[in-house]
């Protein structure tokens, strides 16, 4: 099946996070402190979307009631089964992975990715799109195709898939987004639409934020893109 969206990846690097594949030996504390995490950030959740819910924005309504499908990127729990990264590709990967973890906070990126998609829904409908959510709790098991899937099936005008890099150095940071290249073999048909759509969001978080522009990354591995 062809991929007619256009397609999203954003990949906010944040200092201090160390990737972690799931592993058959996990040290003890690592796992209390995802589980203290995870108890946590549930109630973060909860209150950062009544205080968004309960704030007044004053942002234009310009989205014409189009749709719009965004993706937490991973989950509680990974899933170490392969999947193709692409239509009838040879080549595999994990259908999803658990993601990285703060080194000093303990906290998932799985949680940290759905505390952001949480507030970019509600922001977006209030500027007039409708808005898909591949998943609003961590008690999933949905594999990166199937996003994907899900997002084709919607036919929808934008695909947004949000992540935290991991990085072995502590001084990392910035802001990137990630969009298929003109010689993929699955939507080279969207794959303009998808870079002018990654640098026009990727520029606009930077001269928001302040944050370091680190450009668009062009991949064609990605089973979720």
């Amino acid at each position: 099946m062809k991929k007619l969206i256009k397609l999203l990846f954003i990949s906010l690097l944040i200092t201090g996070c160390v990737y972690q594949e799931q592993q058959k030996l996990i040290k003890t504390n690592i796992l209390k402190q995802q589980e203290i995490a995870y108890i946590s950030n549930q109630r973060e959740i909860k209150n950062e979307t009544e205080t968004v819910t309960n704030q007044e924005y004053d942002l234009p309504v310009i989205g014409n009631n189009r749709l719009i499908v965004i993706d937490a990127g991973h989950q509680a729990h990974g899933n170490s089964e392969q999947e193709p990264i692409g239509p009838g590709a040879s080549e595999t990967k994990a259908k999803v992975t658990t993601g990285a973890t703060g080194v000093s906070t303990g906290k998932l990126e799985s949680l940290i990715n759905l505390e952001v998609a949480l507030k970019l829904q509600q922001k977006l409908e209030m500027s007039g799109y409708q808005v898909k959510m591949i998943r609003t709790s961590q008690d999933v098991n949905i594999s990166n195709r199937e996003r994907a899937m899900v997002a084709n099936d919607s036919n929808c005008a934008a695909f947004i898939r949000l992540h935290c890099n991991s990085a072995d150095s502590s001084s990392a940071s910035g802001t990137l987004t990630i969009a298929p290249s003109t010689n993929n073999p699955y939507c080279s048909q969207i794959a303009e639409a998808s870079y002018n759509l990654s640098k026009c969001v990727v520029d606009n978080i930077c001269s928001q934020t302040g944050s370091k522009n680190r450009g668009v990354m062009i991949n064609d591995t990605m089973s979720g893109i």
